[in-house]
């Protein structure tokens, strides 16, 4: 006996790869490859990340788990750009400059 399976009938799921990058990312986690990058380049990224030629890879569980945290913790996102700002006005400061504030233009700050 053969048993007719029709082909849209049957869901072929891949496993979810074990490494993101900003090629895989936005199919993965829905977040879009800049902003992933600039996530994983902030200062105080707690993850390892392993870089090989332009790529950059972060373990999946570990980046949504750190997605997860932020999501929940929002004070800690914002005491890491509060950590940058005061980087920042420190160089600026050693060479003898200040910095200014600008009004920010649309919803992610662009010019």
């Amino acid at each position: 006996m053969t048993l007719a399976i029709p082909l849209d009938g049957l869901t072929i799921t891949a496993p979810q790869p074990e490494m993101l990058s900003q090629k895989n990312v936005e199919s993965v986690t829905g977040i879009p490859a800049r902003v992933f990058l600039d996530t994983i380049r902030s200062p105080g990224f707690p993850l390892h990340v392993m870089k090989l030629g332009k790529l950059r890879l972060v373990r999946r569980e570990a980046f949504v788990a750190y997605l997860q945290t932020m999501a929940n913790d929002p004070a800690s996102h914002r005491a890491a750009e509060q950590d940058e700002r005061t980087r920042v006005a420190a160089v600026l400061a050693a060479a003898g400059l200040e910095p200014v504030r600008r009004a920010r233009t649309g919803r992610d700050g662009a010019r």
